[in-house]
């Protein structure tokens, strides 16, 4: 069985048509009220449906806080696989259908979205969440070490049983970016829990819904995850033979870097702060490790997409 979990907070507009679109597509459906303050609630209490579990939050605890809610009643269902999308319709329904079809004839740990390609935006997209996609798209290629995945904010999410038991979030994830965190999670080499992982290409459409979006708290969020996590990833390669050179790679690129922005710290402030030094050797320093970085990072990005590869499909 395959349930549909759906979060709602302050969707009086969107949460009937939501549910309507599906409640005769799912065995189960479980909707997460996340203290929604206008009329939300009202709607949600007149729906009698006997195949729609409804779980209440008495205050606004945030989107990721939200999942975990609707995980944790999943987990307690004899059901396979779960599919989460938002109460704002902005999913396509033909996308999720699809995604329910491929995990009825083919076995998936976790098949994430992916919105931008050339057919993937409807409406207009701000620049701010468009940039900050594109940021947390090589934050997580970073991090993960699966250089194919793109779009890791997106908020259409497949997961097996299994991999909804890995996910815990923490308390950084509890509003905003906990897609980030989950396809970290699963998709981190994923070869070594041997997760099958797919991404597939979905359809949004963007109208007059409201962001709750912070950009900077979300760039600093990432930021900072995404450095814990790097060094997390090399420990972890460490410990297995075929990841072992890249970690070397890793490191010795990592020394590089920092070697590189010191030497451009010095050159900038021979430069501009009248401080005494040789101006042109630090810089020439600056482009020799940051080319020896570029080059060592370069290397090891390849070993880790080739061997990620073998557990990860691009479904469409």
């Amino acid at each position: 069985m395959i349930t549909l979990i759906v979060l709602a907070f302050n969707e009086e507009n969107n949460i009937k048509t939501t549910i309507d679109s599906y409640i005769d597509e799912f065995q189960q459906i479980i909707l997460v009220n996340d203290g929604s303050t206008d009329g939300t609630s009202e709607i949600i209490n007149s729906f009698h449906y006997e195949n729609l579990k409804i779980l209440e939050h008495e205050s606004n605890k945030g989107a990721g806080m939200a999942f975990e809610s609707g995980i944790n009643e999943f987990l307690k269902l004899d059901s396979n696989y779960l599919i989460k999308i938002d109460g704002d319709n902005q999913f396509k329904k033909d996308d999720v259908i699809n995604i329910k079809k491929i995990l009825e004839n083919k076995h998936f740990d976790y098949i994430k979205c992916d919105r931008f390609w050339s057919g993937g935006i409807i409406g207009k997209i701000p620049f701010i969440r468009y940039f900050g996609n594109a940021l947390a798209s090589l934050l997580i290629k970073i991090c993960s070490g699966n250089w194919s995945l793109n779009d890791p904010l997106n908020g259409l999410i497949a997961m097996s049983k299994k991999a909804s038991l890995m996910i815990k979030f923490p308390k950084k994830f509890y509003k905003y970016g906990y897609p980030f965190f989950i396809a970290n999670k699963l998709c981190q080499l994923n070869n070594i829990n041997q997760f099958k992982i797919g991404q597939f290409k979905n359809v949004v459409t963007y109208g007059s819904e409201k962001s709750y979006l912070r950009p900077i708290n979300m760039f600093i969020k990432l930021i900072s995850f995404t450095t814990v996590n790097y060094f997390s990833k090399i420990k972890i390669k460490m410990k297995f033979s075929e990841y072992q050179f890249s970690s070397i790679l890793d490191i010795s690129s990592t020394i590089f870097l920092v070697i590189s922005f010191f030497s451009l710290n010095k050159f900038f402030s021979i430069r501009y702060f009248e401080v005494d030094g040789p101006q042109s050797s630090w810089f020439i320093l600056f482009i020799i490790f940051f080319l020896l970085f570029t080059f060592l990072a370069t290397i090891s990005q390849r070993i880790e997409n080739k061997i990620s590869k073998i557990f990860f499909q691009d479904i469409n």
